[in-house]
This record gives C-alpha cells, structure tokens and sequence, in this order.
C-alpha cells in the first residue's frame, strides 16, 4: 500500500510518515513529511539537505530544495532575492528556523550592520577615554565613529566628537587628523565657514602624508560641495 501523501505547491506530492509514541499510559500518533523525499529539482534550484534543517516534524514542511525568492526590503523598499544559496546558508549552515527569513537587501544588511560596529566603536572610545583621557588616538577614533555614524544615520554626538579633535589635536599636534574629523563635523552640523577652514588647513598640512592620501581627497570632495575650490 503506497503511503498517504501531501501536495505542496513547490515540491509536489510529499510522502507522509506516521509516527507513535505512548506518553503517561496514553497513545499518540502523527503524521510527519517523509526527510528522506527527493523530489525532482527544478532549474536553478539547490538541493536541501534536510538532516541539517532545525524545524518542527509535525507542522513544518521541510526545505527539499531551494529557488531564489524575491523580496522586497522593509528599509529601502527596493526589490531584492534572496538566493537559493544564501537560504541554504542561513537554514542548514547557521540552521536558523523557518521562521527566519530576508527582510532587508544586501546592500541595507551591511549598513545596519556598519551601524551597529560604529556603535560598538563609538562605546568603547568612551570607555577608553574614562581610562585614558588625554589619549589622542582614542579622541580621534571617538571622533571618527561618531562621524560614520552621523553619516549613516542622522544620530551621534557631533560637539563631543569636536571637543574630542581639539583635545586630541592639543595633545598630538604633530598630527593634523583631528582637523579633518572637526571639519566634518561642523559641516554635519551645519556650520559650514568652520567646516571650511578646517579642511582648508588640513589639507595643507596633510597633502604630503601618504596615509592622509584618502583623507585629503575626501576632504577636498567636501569643500568641493561647499563650493570652494583646492
């Protein structure tokens, strides 16, 4: 007698398995999809490995094989796919649950994910700081994080981070960095003459330094949207 079956839009006709068990003098029974069904893959589909699936035997349908599914993110509303490879990944690699699926885009993942280093980043400057506060290196890097996250998100602290660049640059002024950091802030915050003439002088005084190379060009990008020429 051939097993009783469950139609499923993606896999077809799915073989089912009844399962028992005795619990306190009482029996139970239920039916579970078959882990050991190979049904046929379609084009461009990636082959399931349900052993490795971490799902619930009696109300879930497990992952034979995988498409590309379209999404459309909940950040920046545009379409994305979430592959069949990524869902294999996520499924039998992380084992996430079923439940678990893409809301976001690539491109939006990694930004929240940049976001929450810089938070990360941006608590552990304050934290050395509470240490070592005359430490310039840990003033510029406070003020670098709290600049990338202003960036990404509209949030952060932009008159610590420059009380932090003029700390730093009267303890290390040797390095014109702070100048640029302080630059970027004031022109975040609007205030764009003070942005200027920050990045004015640190150009001039950095121009020469190959690891300001990037800087310097960024620096330049920006004054060019001020409007001023370098």
């Amino acid at each position: 007698m051939k097993p009783p079956t469950n139609h499923h839009p993606l896999y077809g006709d799915i073989p089912l398995i009844e399962r028992r068990s005795r619990v306190n003098g009482k029996d139970y029974s239920w039916w579970e999809y078959d882990p050991l069904f190979k049904p046929k893959l379609p084009k461009g589909a990636v082959a399931g490995d349900v052993s490795r699936q971490q799902y619930c035997t009696p109300h879930h349908v497990p992952k034979y094989f995988y498409v590309d599914e379209e999404k459309t993110c909940v950040q920046c509303g545009e379409v994305f796919t979430f592959s069949a490879k990524e869902q294999k990944f996520w499924y039998e690699a992380l084992q996430f649950n079923f439940g678990s699926t893409a809301i976001r885009c690539r491109t939006c993942r990694r930004r929240k994910q940049s976001e929450r280093a810089l938070r990360e980043q941006i608590g552990m400057a304050l934290r050395q700081i509470e240490a070592n506060p005359d430490d310039p290196a840990v003033l510029i890097d406070l003020a670098r994080a709290t600049v990338r996250y202003r960036e990404q998100v509209g949030e952060g602290n932009l008159d610590r981070a420059i009380a932090a660049c003029r700390k730093a640059f009267a303890e290390w002024p040797a390095s014109p960095e702070p100048l640029f950091w302080e630059g970027k802030c004031h022109d975040l915050a609007g205030r764009h003459s003070r942005a200027k003439a920050c990045l004015l002088k640190f150009i001039a005084e950095a121009r020469r330094v190959d690891r300001f190379r990037k800087l310097v060009a960024e620096a330049k990008r920006e004054l060019a949207a001020l409007g001023e020429s370098v």
